[in-house]
């Protein structure tokens, strides 16, 4: 308990740890890092030691870095707590590399040094994790070397912005075996995909980052599309934000669009409305969340090229955007909710545009009707209907719809309203509410929970009424 609360008092210490009170040369700051040291290393509270050392090294590093025999030892023995018998959890382990090790290495004066370093650590951990290390070897092993490996590689930061991507480059085989492999852990995915979007993000705008992205699409796609990864599918997504959907790179907006519209065939089993919902159905949760998200960032205003590839693979939008609307109110996940509305709101302001409109403009009237009776069913009957995202979410597709097309909306909330009992002064309230000129996405969200509630009394009421 001593160990413990020396650990965290040191944590809180956070802001007052800095070179000019605790120089590493003074005997108050190499006191303070022994003791940190020791503290990571021991029996007892050695979860809150790693993060008191974390502290102490991450306000040092500067002066750590410029004095080569304090930054060998403290490398050593960061080595040894890391990588060796530590005893200290995998977590711990982690948040060294990120908070101890990373800040420490990236204040080398020389680049040639910090190269050396990572080195060092990753020779280590390249042999024990796939596809160096053997088959027979211990499962959660092999995950957390993975996991180790990648939280290293995406340590250093410094002022070359192409360095954590070359390193990550001349480890592709490691990355492609934790992301793609048919035996793949999804806990070392997400460290890799955490590890190459981070990479990819900070060298955005060099040729190398293009590079990389025409490389790793088609692998986090198959990783998602075979496997199920919600983490490829993810870092696919950023990365369609991070380049902003391609609005320069054609090519590049044809190649990713195939890929996201391959991942989708292949999830939802086609493009055939009834067997993507039957397909959506069994998928995970967190894996339809990642799809709807990916196809939403990939619909955004601001990536014109890669949504209209999008919109001319035939059946595809359709195919997603007709069973979700129809599901909508069954799901009692908030996220896929929210990415499922946030997912027909892109489609309205698209088929307003002429180069769209060809390929827009039948999807929107199709879907439609489906989206508006979603929405009154959410607020009629779902479990998530007052959660403050899905509001929100709901809000900002209703009054999308509303001034893109005032009158098919206003025709389709109606008969949807009707067709599941809403009583005819509720639904004109609301469509009030939602043609109001003044209408804000905040306010409509705001009166669509106290709408949710009053249309849910009334369902609850009916529903009690008819099976008495």
């Amino acid at each position: 308990l001593t160990e413990v609360g020396a650990a965290e008092l040191i944590c809180a210490a956070d802001p007052w740890i800095t070179p000019q009170r605790c120089s590493p040369s003074s005997e108050q700051g190499r006191a303070l890092l022994v003791l940190s040291f020791r503290l990571a290393a021991g029996a007892v509270g050695a979860k809150a030691g790693a993060e008191a050392l974390t502290v102490v090294i991450s306000n040092m590093a500067s002066q750590l870095a410029a004095d080569r025999g304090m930054v060998n030892e403290c490398c050593s023995r960061l080595r040894e707590l890391c990588l060796g018998a530590s005893g200290l959890p995998p977590s711990a382990r982690e948040r060294l590399l990120k908070g101890a090790v990373g800040p420490l290495i990236s204040r080398l004066p020389e680049e040639a040094e910090l190269r050396a370093a990572v080195e060092a650590l990753a020779s280590e951990l390249r042999a024990a994790a796939p596809p160096a290390c053997s088959e027979d070897a211990p499962a959660a092993g092999k995950v957390v070397a993975t996991r180790l490996l990648f939280q290293l590689l995406a340590a250093p930061e410094t002022q070359n912005p192409e360095l954590s991507l070359e390193l990550l480059a001349a480890h592709w085989p490691w990355l492609e075996a934790a992301v793609a492999a048919p035996a793949a852990a999804e806990a070392g995915a997400e460290a890799a995909c955490s590890a190459l979007t981070a990479a990819i993000s900070r060298a955005r705008g060099r040729p190398v980052a293009r590079e990389a992205l025409l490389r790793a699409a088609p692998m986090l796609a198959a990783a998602a599309a075979r496997r199920g990864s919600a983490a490829a599918l993810g870092a696919l997504g950023t990365l369609v934000r991070v380049f902003r959907g391609f609005a320069d790179d054609a090519d590049a907006a044809r190649q990713v669009a195939a890929e996201i519209a391959g991942l989708t065939r292949q999830l939802l089993a086609g493009v055939d409305a009834v067997a993507a919902e039957q397909r959506m159905a069994q998928l995970p949760p967190d894996l339809l969340a990642a799809l709807l998200e990916l196809l939403t960032i990939a619909l955004g205003q601001r990536k014109a090229a890669l949504a209209l590839e999008l919109f001319r693979t035939p059946g595809l939008l359709l195919a997603v955007a007709s069973p979700v609307a129809g599901a909508l109110h069954c799901y009692a996940n908030p996220r896929i909710v929210c990415w499922g509305l946030l997912f027909c709101e892109r489609l309205p302001p698209w088929a307003q545009q002429q180069e769209f409109a060809p390929h827009a403009g039948p999807v929107l009237e199709a879907v439609l009707p489906i989206v508006a009776e979603a929405c009154c069913r959410l607020l009629a009957s779902s479990p998530v209907a007052q959660d403050l995202e899905v509001c929100g979410a709901c809000a900002k597709l209703l009054l999308t719809l509303a001034r893109a097309l005032p009158g098919p909306t206003e025709a389709a909330l109606r008969g949807a309203a009707l067709r599941i009992g809403v009583p005819a002064q509720e639904s004109e309230l609301l469509l009030q509410q939602i043609a109001d000129p003044l209408a804000t996405e905040d306010g409509l969200a705001e009166a669509l929970r106290d709408t949710a509630d009053s249309w849910q009394v009334e369902h609850l009421r009916r529903s009690l009424a008819a099976g008495g």
